[in-house]
């Protein structure tokens, strides 16, 4: 597990590169970055320009964009802002407010919402997920990289021979196949997870508008 401020993820599967950006701070996506996309989440407010156009973007909002050759923030307020970079990949332009619990539920009393979907099967997707109180996760492995940041709460991060204290604004990198599980006591975590691959998502053959389509014969 890698925890910073800043994280490379290019020699990955799925290059990519995350940031946790501080208040008052600006930013400037790399040029190498251009036809990419971003996603976030803002702890304060955030003012981004994205392909011209100006978002504000409100405290406790994740966010994806796709990039085509301007992403920059231009101001932040009360608080940080994760950033994720997605090379080779357009996302579509998704603002939204998280909950206080998951929709779903999750392994070991935990449970999770899909925030930015992805558009076609196997693409990226953003996530929450939510601990509750007292969480001590099965050990287990994902098959690509995980980005994240804990929203809210603290809890721990145990890799079997060393734990790490997670607590809000915290941003970590999980490597493909790392064994991990999170863990909680008196209180509980709010984490956004970044997946940059996945086995669910609608089809040209398997979505809601086509299935709920009913031909008049």
């Amino acid at each position: 597990m890698i925890l910073s401020n800043y994280i490379d993820a290019r020699n990955t599967m799925y290059p990519a590169q995350a940031w946790m950006l501080t208040t008052g701070e600006q930013f400037v996506l790399p040029q190498t970055c251009d036809h990419s996309s971003v996603y976030g989440y803002s702890f304060g407010q955030s003012w981004l320009r994205v392909n011209g156009v100006v978002y504000a973007i409100l405290p406790q909002h994740y966010f994806s964009f796709p990039v085509n050759n301007e992403f920059t923030v231009q101001s932040i307020s009360d608080g940080p802002l994760f950033l994720i970079s997605k090379l080779g990949y357009r996302a579509q332009t998704v603002i939204g407010r998280i909950e206080d619990r998951g929709r779903l539920t999750y392994i070991d009393g935990c449970s999770d919402s899909l925030l930015v979907y992805p558009p076609r099967i196997g693409d990226p997707s953003l996530s929450m997920l939510y601990f509750p109180p007292g969480v001590d996760q099965t050990f287990h492995v994902h098959p690509s990289i995980r980005l994240g940041c804990v929203a809210r709460g603290q809890g721990w991060a145990d890799l079997k021979h060393t734990e790490h204290a997670l607590t809000a604004e915290t941003m970590f990198c999980l490597d493909e196949q790392e064994l991990h599980r999170f863990k909680t006591r008196d209180q509980s975590m709010t984490v956004i997870a970044w997946h940059p691959d996945g086995d669910w998502g609608p089809t040209d053959h398997n979505h809601t508008m086509l299935n709920r389509t009913y031909i008049n014969k």
